[in-house]
């Protein structure tokens, strides 16, 4: 007599086949799992280094904005000077393009400060009565503005100071502000230009 052959697989092969196909599974997971944890890592990184770049563009372009006026120009009570400290810049400024802080050819007073919020620290804007923003997180540990009229010799505070109207070197004013921060070093100038264009026509020559 003939014995059938047996079809199929005993519970013993099939067990064999379901743990072989779960540990294959958790590791086709865990792989997949590792892979989106770090392509998120990256976009997060991408996306914070993209949102520093427009910061630091918008503090280049705002230090360019500030209206340097000679200091024998100033008519006083009338003309405010720049006010550079550690902590704080506030000046006039002509926007030269759109920021965080203000539209393209807005004018008037403008402060940048660093401070903290939250617990960290940071640096805002804010132009006239506009809101203030948070431009960017600095890294822990010291900051602040320096600046230079020469871009060699750095000081913690400036002022381009008025001198009695008409008197003093019509020359141009040049000054570099710097931003500094551990992993940031921020520096761009700012310029009077022409000091023949702040001029204001008046009995004496200088109003």
């Amino acid at each position: 007599m003939l014995r059938s052959r047996r079809a199929g697989f005993s519970l013993i092969e099939a067990l064999v086949v379901l743990a072989v196909g779960g540990l294959a599974l958790a590791v086709i997971f865990s792989i997949g799992t590792k892979a989106g944890d770090t392509g998120f890592k990256l976009g997060r990184g991408a996306m914070a280094a993209a949102d520093r770049d427009v910061a630091v563009g918008d503090v280049r372009a705002t230090v360019r904005s500030i209206a340097l006026r000679p200091p024998a120009t100033f008519l006083p009570d009338i003309d405010r000077p720049m006010d550079g400290q550690a902590q704080r810049l506030e000046a006039e400024v002509v926007m030269e393009r759109a920021t965080q802080c203000a539209p393209q050819g807005w004018t008037g007073r403008l402060v940048l400060e660093i401070a903290n919020q939250g617990g960290e620290r940071v640096l805002t804007c804010q132009a006239g009565d506009r809101p203030r923003t948070r431009l960017m997180t600095l890294s822990p540990g010291q900051a602040g503005f320096s600046y230079s009229t020469d871009g060699v010799l750095w000081t913690p505070a400036y002022a381009n100071t008025p001198a009695p109207r008409g008197e003093g070197p019509l020359a141009p004013v040049n000054l570099w502000v710097r931003v500094s921060t551990p992993g940031l070093d921020i520096v761009e100038l700012a310029t009077s230009g022409q000091p023949e264009t702040w001029i204001r026509a008046g009995s004496d020559g200088l109003l």
